[in-house]
């Protein structure tokens, strides 16, 4: 009797541990998504009537799917250390200076904001950043400020939008998967500055093709418009896209938004070797 009790009792504990373990593998990553606009804020992140915005809709069910959870906020004052370390992952569609308050009303970023998301990426964090997220934090120094050293470029303008070509040129990197080899769609196109040269994993260009003779701006050699890095422990993607709401429609755009958000979560590997040089053009094609 005493014998079946405490075998009943082990395997009674072996399908708990079991359970829990298969509990710890059924969650996704907790994720927060900032949208704060300091400047210009986009349509996309804008909220309507239902006090959602249309990134926060799209990205909702893809979240699910990988049974992760979501906050969804403005106020840039929830990067910090306290905050960052309830989350895997932090989203930024974000613009302008977020310790200024910008007359939206919405909480502002202490000045070891940055300091802190920074330690927290290098702690095991994922960043992704999209369109924007690379006028955030801007400056007219030649130097990049750390935001910018850590996102990886700089913002400078762009001009009418325009079908480009968004080519990839990593074949093998699992946050982009999905985007095929030569996807032609009409977007904003940002200018960028200020490259991390050193540390930038160039994921995919922008092939600029016929628009250089309409656009005097344009006129350059195709350059970096997705790109990944490591920082120590942790991971950073932007991707440039995502000004129109129809981009963010796409089922391929969709796609790759699971893919990104996997992988800096941690998942797959890392294959960020800096590639800068060896991939983007240094001349007019």
């Amino acid at each position: 009797m005493k014998h079946a009790l405490r075998l009943s009792f082990i395997v009674l504990a072996v399908a708990l541990l079991f359970a829990g373990f298969a509990g710890a593998q059924d969650k996704g990553p907790k994720i927060l998504l900032l949208t704060r606009s300091a400047g210009f804020e986009h349509s996309v992140i804008s909220h309507d009537k239902s006090g959602t915005s249309h990134v926060e809709r799209i990205l909702q069910p893809i979240v699910e799917e990988l049974k992760g959870t979501m906050d969804c906020t403005k106020d840039a004052g929830k990067i910090n250390a306290q905050t960052l370390e309830q989350y895997d992952v932090v989203i930024f569609y974000t613009s302008g200076n977020l310790t200024e308050s910008g007359g939206d009303d919405q909480g502002v970023m202490a000045e070891s904001g940055v300091e802190e998301l920074i330690a927290w990426i290098k702690g095991g964090g994922g960043f992704l950043g999209f369109h924007s997220a690379t006028d955030t934090f801007r400056s007219d120094d030649p130097e990049p400020t750390p935001y910018i050293g850590m996102i990886g470029a700089e913002f400078t303008t762009h001009g009418q939008q325009f079908v480009g070509t968004v080519k990839k040129v990593d074949n093998t990197h699992p946050s982009i998967t999905s985007l095929p080899s030569a996807w032609s769609l009409q977007d904003e196109w940002y200018l960028f500055h200020k490259f991390d040269k050193t540390n930038m994993h160039v994921l995919a260009l922008l092939e600029i093709g016929g628009e250089r003779s309409k656009q005097d701006k344009y006129d350059i050699p195709d350059y970096p418009m997705i790109w990944c890095r490591g920082m120590d422990k942790g991971r950073i993607l932007y991707n440039g896209m995502g000004h129109r709401e129809d981009v963010w429609e796409h089922a391929s755009f969709k796609l790759m938004l699971k893919e990104h958000l996997l992988w800096v979560s941690g998942q797959g590997a890392l294959n960020a070797e800096p590639n800068y040089d060896a991939v983007v053009p240094k001349a007019l094609p």
